[in-house]
């Protein structure tokens, strides 16, 4: 039992110890291969972000406040408008019809 238990330790270790400089064919193509399978895996979420299939995002629609009170707005242009008629009536010379022609 302890042979077979050192065994398995003994082959773990092993596979943890490779050398580079002897395997670097090895290496590369294992990199290569996770590199290749990564690119694919962003291609396919790029491909399903865009159908809108995943990572959806909903609008929500909020009533904005309106910064501005509109009734107050009405009366006080209202008033400007007033106090321009009154000042051009005041400024304007009153014209009169000659009431003997």
């Amino acid at each position: 039992m302890k042979k077979k238990f050192k065994g398995l330790i003994c082959c773990i270790k092993n596979i943890f110890k490779i050398n580079p400089y002897k395997n670097w064919k090895f290496l590369l193509s294992i990199f290569f291969i996770l590199i290749f399978i990564l690119i694919l895996f962003s291609l396919f979420l790029i491909y399903k972000i865009k159908k809108g299939q995943i990572f959806q995002v909903t609008i929500e629609q909020i009533d904005k406040k309106s910064l501005l009170d509109e009734n107050l707005l009405k009366k006080t242009t209202e008033y400007q408008n007033r106090k321009i008629e009154k000042l051009n009536s005041i400024n304007s010379s009153l014209i009169y019809k000659d009431p003997s022609l």
